[in-house]
């Protein structure tokens, strides 16, 4: 979900660099791993989320609940929200 949002943001110029460029580079400078969830799965847990209005959020949020993983973000309402979010 977070790769499909970061090539949202690039075809519409808020990212410099394509999805495959950024995750590429996110596994090779943090070790990334791309979870694979079913989409049915996560709109089950993203549905509880009431906390956001986003379907990005709410999906990329699920994808963290559901694979019990820490989400890196700068977005500050996820960060309130979502108890494994993070920012460094």
């Amino acid at each position: 979900m977070a790769a499909l949002e970061l090539g949202y943001l690039h075809e519409v110029g808020r990212a410099r660099d394509s999805a495959e460029t950024m995750v590429a580079a996110l596994k090779h400078s943090i070790g990334l791993n791309v979870a694979d969830m079913s989409v049915a799965s996560l709109v089950d847990v993203a549905q509880g989320l009431v906390w956001t209005r986003d379907p990005f959020d709410r999906l990329i949020a699920a994808q963290a609940i559901a694979a019990d993983a820490a989400l890196v973000t700068a977005d500050r309402t996820i960060l309130a929200n979502l108890p494994q979010a993070v920012w460094e």
